[in-house]
């Protein structure tokens, strides 16, 4: 009953931010890309009953897919040369972002989430995805994001408001760190930005701001 109630919601706050037209646009290519991607990612989890890496805390939002559309449009804004570096989904659930990733270019991603069986459905998408790519590799970690040891080939690191600002800022500083240690131009992607203020916070620099009718749907961070 909850999840039902959480969908009416999504669905009139959609077409109060967006308007009906996007919305109408949204719904659509849900169905569209599961079936397209045949990958199954359209769900609403709590994680009240799920088995987590860290301590479960409010700061742990629920998954839920961030809109496809979204996802092709601000992927495509990032620059071409990122394609060859690691793409990092801070939360990644069922790993909807990660497989479209692929499909914009990326050929090395790694999925992050807390909730162990979450990750064994994003595998169990894995297996049912066709890459475009040939060579990508897609690989999806159980870990707490606070504990995720930042590989110095990831540039590109996607949120979809994962978490509450304290675990942000520890990711963050994480992030910050591995610059510090392997010094490159780092990108990241942050749908949903609640908590932009801890990017800015950080020294983060917005390069791209993408804005539906009323709605901020996501900004594109870098630093270096």
């Amino acid at each position: 009953m909850m999840r039902i109630i959480l969908y009416i919601y999504y669905f009139f706050r959609s077409l109060y931010y967006r308007g009906f037209i996007n919305t109408l646009r949204l719904l659509f290519y849900e169905q569209f890309y599961e079936k397209k991607l045949g990958i199954h990612t359209h769900s609403i989890v709590e994680l009240n009953h799920l088995t987590l890496a860290g301590k479960n805390s409010i700061e742990n939002h629920h998954y839920q897919g961030a809109s496809y559309d979204v996802l092709f449009k601000i992927f495509q804004k990032l620059p071409l040369n990122t394609h060859q570096y690691t793409f990092v989904d801070f939360g990644c659930g069922k790993g909807r972002a990660i497989f479209v990733a692929e499909q914009c270019g990326f050929t090395k991603l790694i999925g992050v989430d807390i909730a162990h069986e979450l990750i064994e459905e994003a595998n169990e998408n894995k297996n049912c995805y066709k890459p475009k790519h040939s060579e990508s590799s897609i690989d999806f970690v159980f870990n707490d994001a606070t504990a995720y040891n930042i590989n110095q080939d990831s540039c590109v690191f996607y949120f979809f408001n994962p978490f509450g600002s304290s675990i942000l800022q520890k990711v963050l500083e994480n992030i910050k760190e591995s610059v510090k240690q392997h010094p490159r131009k780092i990108y990241c992607i942050y749908l949903n930005p609640k908590h932009k203020a801890v990017f800015d916070e950080n020294g983060f620099n917005t390069t791209y701001t993408m804005i539906n009718k009323r709605y901020i749907e996501g900004i594109i961070y870098t630093l270096s």
